[in-house]
């Protein structure tokens, strides 16, 4: 099914109740440096820390209109735990959230105090495969972070503020995970303006989309390394229903490195005195990298989004 900018505005009616329409925040130190307009959207400080509680609130507010005693199951490195655990809470629904045990401190008691069911496993996949096991044997809805109909939808209502707040926009930059959010928000941007041009930026270690983009064919075996930008970067499903809309919209993907990410990190704190996790900022470090691709554009935009690491583990990985 084909989203369109009539379920997004759907979504952001339903949703509404629930969030914040997050600042956007002119950037003149950074405008200098690249010779053109530079705009950050704050969604580091949506309700819950990120843009996550978009889709979490829409899924569920969607789901309980036919379904009301329905029981919500995700797979999470933390992030999207947070948002869905409390769009849990504000709904008074039921979510088992399934995590590495190296999950993140802050994110850990975040979601414990949200109320949500908590089960730890060694990996990201044996956390999906136990989750997939719970949708078929208990009948748990499952929530994917960005292969999911609502999650996009309500990752796409950032693109109707965006429009509202800065209409001659001809430029986004989006770091890319599962590509929900640049998919939502690029639904918007494209019905409204054909013209305005969207860059994806993933991390060098783990490129996954970026060189499904690049070769036109799904990455096989592709090898990955760590990296602290591990909200975004892994390994998406060969069927992920994002990967038309990626494919469709962006212009180009731009590769940044793990140090380029920490720059960015310490940047924005010295610069703006925003506290934001690596996931968030790379495409912040893609604008840093690449000047001369968006010193030709007037207006860009780029999307700031998490805040819940610990405070211990963002210095330990600034070190």
């Amino acid at each position: 099914m084909r989203i369109t900018v009539q379920d997004i505005l759907k979504a952001k009616k339903r949703i509404s109740p629930y969030i914040i329409e997050t600042p956007l925040e002119y950037s003149e130190i950074l405008s200098k440096e690249i010779g053109t307009e530079i705009y950050l959207k704050l969604e580091n400080l949506q309700v819950s820390g990120s843009f996550k509680p978009r889709g979490g609130l829409n899924k569920i507010l969607k789901t309980i209109e036919v379904n009301p005693k329905a029981e919500f199951v995700a797979p999470t490195a933390g992030g999207h735990g947070v948002g869905l655990s409390y769009s849990a809470k504000i709904l008074n629904a039921k979510v088992h959230i399934l995590m590495p045990e190296s999950v993140d401190s802050d994110r850990l008691k975040d979601i414990k105090n949200n109320g949500a069911s908590i089960h730890t496993f060694k990996s990201i996949p044996e956390a999906r495969i136990k989750a997939k096991e719970l949708e078929k044997e208990k009948g748990y809805v499952f929530v994917s972070a960005y292969n999911d109909i609502e999650m996009i939808e309500g990752a796409g209502t950032i693109g109707i503020e965006l429009l509202n707040q800065a209409p001659d926009i001809d430029c986004l930059v989006c770091g890319v995970g599962g590509g929900g959010y640049l998919a939502g928000i690029g639904i918007v941007l494209k019905a409204i303006n054909p013209n305005i041009k969207i860059y994806g930026v993933q991390q060098e270690n783990a490129p996954f989309i970026a060189n499904w983009f690049q070769t036109k064919k799904y990455p096989e075996n592709f090898s990955m390394n760590p990296s602290i930008a591990e909200g975004i970067g892994a390994e998406v499903e060969k069927d992920t229903i994002t990967w038309d809309y990626i494919n469709e919209f962006v212009e180009d993907f731009l590769i940044v490195s793990e140090e380029e990410i920490k720059d960015s990190v310490r940047w924005i704190i010295k610069n703006h005195k925003h506290y934001v996790e690596p996931s968030g900022v790379v495409g912040l470090a893609g604008i840093i990298k690449y000047p001369k691709v968006f010193n030709n554009y007037n207006k860009v935009v780029t999307i700031l989004t998490g805040r819940n690491m610990s405070y211990d583990k963002l210095l330990k990985i600034l070190e």
